[in-house]
């Protein structure tokens, strides 16, 4: 970078040209390159990859040697990301749904899918009609002997907002089977991180697109949730989902590449005001190498659209 700088600077570019210059020899592939992390290009599948219909029916459990089912085991719902993102033992798996409930992306997130100054939104349960709503997902039963700690570990993967309720599962494809007991974690709206509907979709979809945290960007959290309701449940509408996603990929493919560009050589500018050629060499690898992270992407956009927004 440094040798870079000083060719630059030897050459005669007008101090204008300079940020343009460094943009392109090494921040351009920003954009360009794949998106990792549920953020790939408009035109790549964003589910590559993601198959659990394959092997959801003859892999009911993630244990080499599970505990025998007994009466005492609890079976736990997850309409969200533990619908995909399993990182606790259990010893069977339904798929299925709840009656009267709608999944709405109305919770804060700032300790997965964002941090408190840039929260992303997840999903959580509103009371709908008993006859009508209903809800799909994954219920896992977990047996007797490591449910305490599974529950453990979900109550803290769960903390921010949510809390423990019980009601009855019922299995699909439906085929007269009993309905099950399940344990669910839901996001009551008298939470600090509840959001509600104060934004409609298009806001909340740019929350999304430009938010990301801990377990990775937000709209990998969306395209994932997503790509799981296609495959398990073929033919089931979810409205509120697929109109966030649509939108986020509709931003994706109009706004990213300008936003990211913007919000790149506004920094380098900055980089620029430093007297001294060998820190400003510090600071752009150091830049180089913040975007080249997971959550990078999402970091320069939410930049660039605080900044939009103060123009």
């Amino acid at each position: 970078m440094l040798d870079f700088l000083t060719e630059l600077r030897s050459s005669g570019s007008r101090a204008d040209q300079l940020p343009g210059n460094i943009y392109t020899e090494f921040f351009a592939n920003v954009i360009e390159e794949p998106r990792e992390h549920g953020c790939k290009s408009a035109d790549q599948d964003f589910t590559q990859g993601f198959s659990m219909l394959r092997t959801f029916d003859t892999e009911n459990s993630n244990q080499l040697e599970p505990p025998a089912a007994t009466d005492a085991d609890v079976w736990i719902f997850g309409y969200g990301s533990l619908v995909w993102k399993t990182d606790f033992p259990y010893i069977d798996r339904r798929r299925g749904f709840v009656w009267g409930f709608k999944r709405r992306f109305y919770q804060h997130s700032i300790d997965h899918r964002g941090i408190p100054e840039r929260p992303g939104r997840v999903v959580t349960l509103l009371p709908g009609d008993p006859a009508q709503d209903r809800v799909y997902g994954v219920a896992y039963r977990i047996a007797a002997s490591q449910k305490g700690a599974v529950l453990d570990h979900l109550d803290y993967r769960e903390k921010n907002g949510y809390e423990r309720c019980s009601l009855e599962f019922h299995e699909y494809p439906t085929d007269g089977a009993e309905p099950i007991q399940v344990i669910m974690y839901v996001a009551t709206q008298a939470n600090d991180s509840y959001a509600g509907d104060v934004w409609q979709v298009p806001c909340i979809a740019r929350q999304i697109f430009s938010s990301a945290g801990p377990s990775g960007p937000n709209r990998e959290y969306l395209f994932n949730l997503a790509a799981a309701m296609d495959q398990l449940f073929p033919g089931a509408v979810d409205e509120h989902l697929e109109e966030l996603v649509a939108c986020v990929k509709r931003y994706i493919v109009e706004d990213e590449p300008q936003l990211i560009r913007h919000a790149l050589l506004h920094e380098i500018s900055g980089i620029l005001e430093e007297e001294q050629l060998a820190e400003q060499a510090h600071q752009l690898e150091k830049l180089l190498e913040r975007c080249q992270k997971p959550g990078g992407r999402e970091w320069l956009i939410y930049a660039a659209l605080q900044a939009k927004n103060k123009s």
